[in-house]
């Protein structure tokens, strides 16, 4: 029977003090059900000692390694087959500890579809408990873990199937480079020796033509489409279910009501933070004196600037809710 134990020998203790029994965990497990299930690479038991071992090479701290051995005892999201019910937290706490079995939770619970992207992206990280629907965020050291654990079972599931690895592996790559400041150092070596090859071919990569539209959050939508039209001569569209926007050349912008945002939207949607540079073919002279009629003040210029194309020169002004638009002329 092989048993999952420190490098030293040692049973290593919880951050609640407890003393970890690897033994006695490992047979829980086994009566569970896990050394019966097919894995990749095996049975769930050799998977989940394959990752605690792995989390030991790496030099996570006690407590990581245990939940990595029992990561998967309430199921996952990618998962479903429970060897506990979560009604039993007490009874895996009293093996690993109380720090270790939150980490077993915090990792079964995981809503991924949600998570994954926010791991990417910000900073902290709010998790959604796919049990509840509830929205927290748990303490950064937490958060680690979570991805340490993570990288270590994604990375010995694709090793044991060619399959899900070649489904499966740009995505990880993605997760992984986007979340890297979260990694140990030893985690990121090893995601890159496993995954570098599913890197997206920059040669072959997306090119952008030009610009479709934007997006403006605003406070009052019929106050900015009265400012757009009236100012900058946009022209008011009202398209799907309702919806309005202003158009302009072969552009537009949507207009989302704060607080009534469509999905999906930008993490922070807020009014005013936008600036955007707009080109026209009237002169500096006329915009001034257009502004002027308008009884909109003018914030600087004209100005010299830099364009996407040259030299323009530029006016800027400010909306109703203080974004800052800039009007350009190329020389």
């Amino acid at each position: 029977m092989r048993r999952i134990v420190p490098p030293d020998g040692s049973s290593p203790g919880s951050s609640a003090g407890r003393a970890v029994a690897w033994p006695a965990v490992e047979e829980l497990l086994r009566t569970r059900g896990a050394s019966e299930m097919p894995h990749p690479g095996g049975t769930l038991l050799d998977h989940l000692i394959r990752v605690a071992r792995l989390l030991d090479e790496w030099g996570t701290d006690p407590d990581v390694r245990a939940a990595g051995l029992c990561h998967a005892a309430y199921g996952t999201d990618g998962f479903d087959q429970a060897l506990m019910d979560t009604t039993e937290r007490a009874l895996l706490a009293e093996l690993i500890g109380e720090r270790a079995e939150a980490l077993v939770h915090l990792y079964a619970s995981c809503d991924r579809g949600v998570v994954y992207p926010r791991l990417a992206s910000a900073r902290p990280v709010v998790f959604r408990d796919r049990f509840t629907g509830r929205e927290h965020t748990p303490p950064e050291p937490d958060v680690r873990a979570f991805l340490e654990i993570t990288a270590a079972n994604e990375l010995d599931v694709l090793a044991h199937n060619a399959d899900l690895a070649d489904r499966y592996g740009p995505a990880l790559h993605r997760l992984f480079t986007g979340s890297r400041d979260l990694l140990s150092a030893a985690a990121w070596e090893a995601c890159v020796q496993q995954l570098s090859r599913y890197a997206p071919d920059l040669r072959s990569g997306i090119r952008i033509t030009g610009l479709d539209h934007l997006v403006l959050t605003v406070a009052d939508i019929e106050r900015t489409v009265g400012f757009y039209e009236r100012v900058l001569s946009m022209r008011p569209l009202i398209f799907g279910e309702g919806r309005r926007a202003l158009a302009f050349g072969t552009s537009k912008i949507n207009l989302h009501q704060v607080g009534r945002e469509l999905l999906p939207h930008a993490t922070h949607p807020t009014p005013g933070s936008a600036d955007l540079c707009l080109v026209t073919e009237t002169s500096q002279e006329q915009v001034l004196a257009h502004l002027s009629a308008c009884g909109v003040p003018v914030e600087e210029g004209p100005v010299p600037r830099t364009g996407a194309h040259g030299t323009i020169t530029s006016t800027y002004l400010r909306d109703p809710d203080g974004n800052l638009i800039e009007i350009s002329t190329y020389n």
